[in-house]
């Protein structure tokens, strides 16, 4: 089934996602399905990098700042850091605490999709946590597998800040008359996939969405499919995905469209990009051309295996020689390093002291950034920690 896993006959449990929970429910011979390409979860340049401002919050005005990644340790903004206080106050009034599966970070997350309103947001909580508890893990039947076959959703590259592409194929889900909630669970196990193996928190949170909708016209469209997986990703998926792409789309769906668009919210408009063509330039200023699919305008080859997911190339710029500016590249680092212990070795050879190394600067955002750091620290230190909040290997990535 797939050109680029070693030996998919000899995968062993180490080599995939399932969890002691799934392990009784899944056979041996569908472990390439929950495969984990160590190259695709972690391409070595992506342990160098450190997001950049514009990166983390997204001004599409002064006074709405969409926030896409949520660092572990910080900093947030003071209206972060002050609203999130109150969340925690509002909670204490009621007698409650937040759920074990909840940490900071996990909280701004809902208070951010719910416009800070604490009564929206606790609900959501409640109903997310409650929700996960039917749905998560996801074991994959023969219609979900058929799905990952075809193409129906598959993982293809990532972008020049190693957010992974994520593409959709939405004619499968009427081909292969797949029924709404294989469809539906087959979606989560994919976003589930794309959060826990192939996003790190504070570094990578977000994805691109490409779907060709195969100029499939309104009324051929699979709305049923596309309603209900909708709604649930409104209440439980929080600001994972940067960019949506829409390509073949029918003039129809670009006149609606055209015609809600004046009635959108800046951010949602900002989103989004729906074109007739199957491919557009936009995508490109995201992502570098060897990590796209020859169809939708890149360099790589089209993909004719689906699954497991797979990275193209090793360039994620469109000038490597230029990334050790925000991100030291693979050869130098190296070079650095075999440098270093060839120096350390010399040194004692000859008798001298080798030199202890410091540890290297801290890699920190803009300086707005820093600023609001040391507003966070000193707000924190004042402030006693909730009970429930801190991270203890929660495996509630949902969130």
């Amino acid at each position: 089934m797939s050109g680029w896993v070693k030996d998919i006959n000899n995968l062993k449990l180490k080599d995939t996602c399932i969890t002691d929970d799934m392990v009784s429910e899944v056979e041996k011979e569908d472990y390439l399905y929950y495969y984990v390409d160590p190259k695709v979860q972690s391409p070595k340049l992506m342990k160098y990098y450190n997001p950049p401002d514009e990166i983390i919050l997204i001004h599409h005005s002064t006074k709405n700042i969409e926030r896409l990644i949520y660092p572990p340790e910080g900093p947030y903004l003071e209206q972060e850091e002050e609203k999130y206080d109150g969340f925690l106050d509002f909670l204490a009034n009621k007698g409650e605490e937040l759920p074990e599966a909840l940490n900071k970070r996990r909280t701004l997350r809902f208070l951010v999709a719910n416009n800070w309103n604490y009564k929206k947001t606790h609900k959501n909580i409640l109903k997310t946590v409650e929700w996960r508890e039917t749905v998560h893990p996801v074991i994959l039947n023969d219609n979900m597998k058929e799905l990952l076959d075809n193409g129906y959703m598959y993982i293809h590259g990532r972008d020049r800040h190693f957010r992974p592409l994520c593409f959709s194929n939405t004619k499968m889900i009427t081909e292969l008359g797949v029924g709404i909630d294989d469809c539906v669970s087959m979606c989560w196990f994919m976003c589930f996939y794309l959060i826990e193996q192939l996003c790190v928190p504070g570094k990578v949170e977000n994805w691109l969405f490409i779907s060709d909708l195969g100029g499939l016209s309104l009324s051929k469209l699979p709305s049923k499919h596309i309603k209900k997986f909708t709604l649930e990703a409104q209440d439980h998926l929080k600001c994972r995905i940067r960019k949506f792409f829409y390509f073949n789309t029918t003039l129809g769906l670009r006149v609606i469209y055209a015609f809600i668009s004046p009635f959108l919210d800046k951010a949602i408009k900002e989103k989004t990009c729906m074109v007739k063509e199957p491919y557009c330039d936009e995508l490109l200023e995201f992502a570098h051309p060897s990590q796209v699919e020859k169809r939708f305008g890149g360099d790589a080859e089209d993909v004719e295996v689906f699954w497991p997911p797979f990275c193209p190339s090793d360039e994620y710029d469109h000038d490597p020689d230029d990334i050790e500016d925000h991100e030291p590249s693979i050869e130098k680092v190296e070079k650095k390093r075999k440098s270093s212990k060839k120096s350390k070795k010399s040194k004692v050879q000859k008798g001298e002291e080798a030199p202890v190394e410091s540890a290297p600067a801290p890699q920190t955002f803009a300086t707005s950034m820093d600023k609001q750091k040391e507003i966070t620290k000193e707000r924190m230190s004042k402030r006693p920690v909730p009970k429930n909040t801190k991270d203890k290997g929660c495996t509630c990535t949902i969130f």
